[in-house]
């Protein structure tokens, strides 16, 4: 099981050991300049991003990807040999408006500030048109999803939600970690979800509820909990 993330003072973290090197995987908090939450983030300032990072294929899709190759394997053999990659991105849409976001988020140990604030706005209260910053981990998990299932294209249901709109709508939980922006509600594309909740079951320290017949997961980054729905 992942334990995620419990942020350390001036560090950020990645998952470790994904790739099965043992019977357990970790998070594992390296150096880096910190956001009020205790995770690493870099300034948009401080961004160099050149023709080389987009030919280097940082943004490229997994290989193979929505063709259920064998070419698409995992884990990953990269990740046996060198750990969680140090540069990720994430290619999603948020259903309800159609916004798509798709860039790197990550690299060389920090997130980067613009990165996770587009993403962030992506997947913001479409009813009421605000947003909160979301927990860059989340974007972690998706990243995971993107080779656990050679999948290009992540669908978001429900990303940060007011308390208003949390209110309204019915079966959600008083206390829903969608206020905290640290859920997300995840649809894959001709996958079984309910294997995918599965999966979470064994890597996220958090919260994962599986939802039958209804076609999406929710991952929270809450105490652990599981749930049916």
């Amino acid at each position: 099981m992942i334990p995620i993330c419990r942020p350390v003072e001036k560090s950020a973290c990645s998952i470790i050991n994904l790739a099965g090197r043992s019977k357990r995987n970790y998070i594992w908090c390296r150096r880096g300049s910190t956001s009020r939450s205790g995770l690493a983030m870099i300034d948009r300032r401080r961004l160099i991003i050149g023709a080389s990072a987009v030919a280097s294929g940082l943004l490229t899709p997994p290989a193979s990807a929505e063709t259920g190759s064998p070419a698409c394997p995992w884990p990953p053999p990269a990740w046996a040999q060198s750990g969680f990659p140090s540069h990720r991105w994430v290619n999603m849409i948020f259903v309800h408006t159609g916004e798509r976001f798709k860039d790197r988020y990550y690299w060389d140990g920090v997130y980067s500030m613009d990165a996770v604030q587009r993403f962030s706005w992506t997947c913001r209260d479409f009813r009421a048109n605000e947003w909160k910053l979301i927990d860059p981990r989340l974007m972690d998990l998706l990243f995971v999803l993107h080779w656990r299932y050679c999948k290009d294209e992540i669908r978001i249901l429900s990303g940060y939600r007011t308390l208003q709109t949390n209110a309204q709508l019915e079966g959600a939980a008083l206390n829903s970690q969608h206020i905290q922006a640290k859920a997300l509600d995840i649809h894959l594309p001709n996958i079984d979800n309910d294997a995918v909740a599965a999966d979470f079951r064994t890597i996220v320290f958090g919260g994962v509820g599986m939802y039958p017949g209804r076609e999406f997961t929710h991952v929270d980054l809450g105490s652990l909990r599981r749930w049916v729905g």
